[in-house]
């Protein structure tokens, strides 16, 4: 179930008792005020009733106080009279605001006001009067008789008001009864719709419960499968892997790594990688950074150096390479790195002998060059010589001497530059490239000539750059050997050498050595395969080493060798672009 209707769920479950409480808490507030409201009005009949009672009392007190002033015509007899006669409209007042809203009692207590009013009227007229108390008796019969009629219309008003009291007090008793019962009832029926809606939620949600549980041990058992799969594929296969954390710490060893590092996953477990994985220059014997540390910085994936050798726990050295990659969770946050390295010292053994080959076979293919170029001041020296021993004039035989010592120079100097081609010089260093430029042309100017093929030459710097000047001398020669090659009768070979800055870092300067020829160019095809190794175009002369040979020797001290070619139009050709920093600025990746 998806989380939301679980939610929901929970949500109803927790909000069926509120809204039941809730329910029951506006029923009982309206039972509450229906009895409220019932006993009030059972209240007001109590008021009316005590006040139709002071009502009776001042009439009464009214003809006794009348009574007796005139039997004794005694104006103290007066006072109750003139008291009750002041309080009776107030009262009068009261109980008709208490019964507005009953039109029959209304109706009766102004027939009782009016009677009330009339007999007033009469008693002060009595009383001005002055009647004799022997006169009297009529009149006092008379007022007797008007105030037993005004008591019966209070009696009947009082009766009135307690049977109204009595059916209100039966109705507020009921509605009471009513409420409790209904209350009771409506809480009764409530509970069990409660109880039977919760045990329905209950059963949704324990029956939810139990599949989340069952589907979150089925994930588990996968999760588990897939671990071993994978923990199983990675401790197996050929490569190296390690598996580090995000603070760069190893978890993960697989068996290839515990022989190339020489530690223990047991004892690397925790430790830094940097303590355990030891990688440096194998040119410069300096420290190359660690992988993982340059993916913790960059998050992004990253290959190891060429030319990088592993110094494992004994100080076994070991030729690898490969790359360190970041994983990510689903919000693409960094939750370990992965490295993954392989043993190439015999593939790099091989490439080794391979670029011996080449500089072999190059010399070989120099040497037919170097004989024809040699034989010519050598058949000049025994001219030379034949004529010194034929003069005898001494100034003669010194300049026949001297022109078969330059061809002897001429011929030592062909030698140096055929030697400078295979001699084996590993180590880096500053050197000028225009100087190993002018020799490569100068070696190459005979064969130019021969094909009439125009070679020119463009020194606009004399900086210096890294690297080795054998090995230049070396690729300079094999891309002016594959220009001749290319070109035909009338083509022309530029050779250019400028500053420049890497097209890797911009920061860093450095010399760029261009060679364009005119020829015939190279086919798009083939453009993507010549730096593979034993790709060639060339049936018999050629090996197939010496491109990739090149960018192999221009790359091991951070140069680059590029290539661009056309074979359509009028304008065919090909460029070759290299590189060589300015300083030694390690190795690229």
């Amino acid at each position: 179930m998806e989380a939301a209707a679980y939610r929901r769920l929970l949500v109803r479950l927790l909000a069926l008792p509120i809204l039941t409480v809730a329910l029951l808490a506006l029923t009982l507030v309206y039972g509450f005020r229906q009895v409220q409201r019932n006993a009030r009005r059972v209240d007001r009949s109590d008021q009316v009733i005590a006040h139709a009672n002071n009502l009776i009392k001042l009439m009464v007190d009214e003809e006794t106080g009348l009574r007796g002033f005139l039997l004794t015509h005694d104006p103290t007899f007066l006072k109750p009279y003139h008291e009750a006669a002041q309080n009776l409209d107030p009262e009068f007042k009261t109980l008709l605001d208490l019964r507005q809203r009953d039109p029959e009692q209304t109706a009766r207590l102004q027939r009782l006001q009016t009677a009330s009013r009339a007999w007033q009227q009469e008693a002060r007229q009595t009383i001005a009067q002055g009647i004799p108390a022997s006169d009297l008796t009529p009149q006092m019969f008379e007022r007797k008789r008007q105030m037993d009629a005004q008591r019966a219309l209070a009696d009947e008003f009082i009766a009135a008001e307690t049977r109204i009291r009595a059916s209100r007090s039966f109705t507020a008793l009921r509605i009471d009864n009513i409420t409790l019962y209904g209350l009771l009832a409506l809480a009764l029926i409530l509970a069990l719709l409660l109880a039977w809606e919760i045990r329905r939620l209950f059963q949704k949600l324990a029956a939810t419960y139990t599949r989340q549980i069952d589907e979150v041990r089925r994930r588990g058992d996968e999760t588990y499968a897939r671990e071993q799969w994978l923990n199983t594929t990675l401790r197996s296969i050929g490569d190296a892997v390690i598996a580090c954390d995000p603070s760069g710490k190893v978890v993960f060893m697989n068996g290839v790594a515990e022989q190339l590092t020489g530690w223990k996953e047991a004892e690397a477990s925790g430790l830094l990688l940097s303590q355990i994985f030891s990688i440096y220059n194998q040119r410069t014997r300096a420290k190359v950074e660690n992988p993982v540390d340059v993916v913790r910085r960059s998050g992004k994936i990253v290959g190891l150096a060429n030319h990088t050798i592993l110094v494992s726990k004994d100080r076994t050295e070991f030729h690898i390479d490969d790359s360190a990659a970041p994983i990510l969770d689903k919000d693409a946050r960094m939750i370990g790195i992965v490295l993954v390295f392989r043993d190439i010292s015999e593939r790099y053994a091989s490439e080794i002998a391979l670029m011996r080959a080449e500089k072999l076979a190059s010399a070989g293919r120099l040497a037919a060059s170097i004989a024809h170029e040699v034989n010519n001041p050598l058949e000049g020296l025994v001219n030379l010589i034949y004529l010194a021993r034929g003069e005898e004039d001494i100034s003669k035989i010194r300049r026949h001497l001297a022109e078969a010592d330059r061809e002897l120079q001429r011929i030592a100097h062909i030698t140096r530059q055929s030697l400078g081609f295979y001699r084996e010089n590993s180590s880096a260093s500053l050197f000028r490239p225009d100087v190993v430029v002018r020799e490569a042309f100068d070696f190459y100017s005979f064969r130019a000539a021969h094909a009439q093929v125009t070679l020119h030459v463009n020194i606009e710097t004399e900086q210096s750059a890294w690297g080795n000047p054998g090995e230049l001398r070396q690729v300079i020669s094999n891309l002016l050997a594959n220009s001749l090659d290319a070109c035909a009768n009338g083509d022309a070979i530029c050779v250019r050498v400028r500053a420049a800055r890497s097209p890797r870092d911009p920061a860093f300067q450095g010399v760029r050595i261009v060679v364009a020829d005119t020829g015939c160019g190279i086919s798009p095809e083939n453009r993507k395969r010549i730096f593979e190794p034993f790709f060639t175009t060339k049936k018999d002369t050629g090996t197939g080493l010496g491109l990739w040979v090149s960018r192999e020797l221009i790359e091991k001290h951070g140069g680059r060798l590029d290539v661009r070619s056309s074979t359509a139009g009028r304008r065919t050709g090909t460029i070759f672009s290299l590189f060589l920093p300015g300083s030694a600025i390690g190795d690229p990746a």
